[in-house]
């Protein structure tokens, strides 16, 4: 039977990236929200009538179908034999919040003591009950309810209505109120200084703590470093990446191209990564990076050549902190033109498209601008002395 688990949280807290980021196996199914699962609910969502069914609709019909939509979810969960743990974007106990808020919202007198008892009641008249997760993890943000909602409404794409503020004001006091009832089995607070990979790795620990499932080891925790090599063309990505390597051996590192990843991603989608977003082609990465860590557990460092994609790059970075290091081998052209074995006009034509996808914002960015105008020795040298500088920080 699986474990069912939830996270919950204010809006913009982050609750769908942590769960994207969760590994990728068969054994954990990521559940998406009630538009994502729920035929009447997914219906009107694609059909863009889910918001004015949201505050038109009578608060029976809403209560009703939000927990019919709940029930049907846990059971479809409860019925997959081949997930060990399922982990749900949002689950009954913020539902039965976001329920609440809904019917206050709606109250002229926004009273959330008597829009939960009106909530109770329509689940006693029915004879409802609302399906419970073996572990409800709430996220929270900000140093109180006003700070907390402000920084909801400041994360919109679109500059929030008064009934949304309303909402969330409301919404986050239950929940807040369900927080001190001690509803949820974990809390897990995101300050300033928290990043999105430290709240992935203190979840990770909560799961791995409840669940027994050794999948929820930290990100990437066998490896020391992962090294993404960058630059423009023939500025000597391959060599600098051979030696660096060799310097360890097979035993400790192992070197590939992105696009050596790329194809074993593309090949599981059953199509191009390229067709994702950037945002998705840097999750399927990470998880790539996951699986393979795990398959080759012996290694401690991977260097990936050639990514030009900054968007990629950067997301990793947030993701994995100090554990991917981004290098840009620096090299004049005339160093580059001399060392090449095709033409200026054939390196002018690929720097162009390296350009067009970034590779001048991995410079800006990155953690080591490698200078390759020397000669290799100097140039491995001075790699491998940022390796240990490394070491020692970690």
């Amino acid at each position: 039977m699986t474990y069912t688990v939830s996270l919950n949280g204010a809006d913009n807290v982050g609750k769908t990236t942590q769960i994207d980021l969760l590994p990728s196996h068969y054994t954990i199914s990521k559940v998406g929200g009630l538009h994502e699962t729920d035929m009447k609910i997914g219906k009107m969502h694609r059909q863009g009538l889910l918001h004015q069914w949201w505050w038109e609709s009578s608060d029976e019909e809403f209560a009703c179908s939000i927990v019919g939509a709940l029930t049907r979810r846990y059971r479809d969960a409860m019925t997959d034999t081949q997930s060990a743990v399922t982990v749900f974007d949002r689950g009954a106990a913020m539902f039965e919040a976001v329920s609440v808020a809904v019917i206050a919202t709606k109250r002229a007198d926004h009273d959330l003591d008597e829009a939960r008892a009106a909530f109770y009641a329509i689940l006693k008249k029915f004879d409802l009950q609302v399906p419970k997760e073996r572990l409800d993890i709430l996220f929270t943000h900000g140093g109180g309810l006003e700070e907390s909602v402000q920084i909801s409404l400041s994360r919109e794409e679109k500059d929030p209505d008064e009934r949304y503020r309303l909402y969330q004001l409301l919404l986050q006091s239950e929940m807040q109120r369900q927080e001190r009832s001690r509803v949820y089995d974990h809390v897990i607070n995101i300050d300033a200084r928290s990043s999105i990979g430290d709240i992935q790795n203190e979840l990770r620990k909560v799961l791995l703590q409840h669940t027994e499932n050794c999948l929820f080891q930290p990100m990437l925790h066998k490896l020391d470093s992962v090294y993404v090599i960058s630059g423009l063309s023939e500025s000597g990505k391959s060599s600098v990446a051979e030696g660096f390597c060799s310097a360890f051996g097979t035993a400790q590192a192992f070197r590939a191209k992105i696009v050596y990843f790329n194809n074993l991603i593309s090949e599981k989608l059953g199509r191009s990564i390229y067709s994702l977003p950037e945002k998705r082609q840097a999750q399927s990465l990470l998880h790539e990076l996951e699986r393979f860590s795990n398959d080759h557990y012996w290694l401690r460092l991977i260097t990936i050549e050639s990514m030009h994609r900054h968007v990629v790059a950067r997301w990793l970075k947030t993701w994995l902190g100090h554990k991917v290091q981004i290098i840009y081998i620096d090299t004049v052209d005339i160093k580059r033109f001399e060392r090449a074995l095709i033409t200026p006009e054939a390196i002018a034509s690929q720097d162009s498209l390296k350009r067009e996808r970034g590779v001048e914002w991995i410079r800006s960015e990155a953690d080591l601008i490698l200078d390759n105008n020397a000669t290799f020795v100097d140039t491995l040298s001075n790699l491998l002395q940022f390796e240990e500088g490394n070491r020692r920080k970690g």
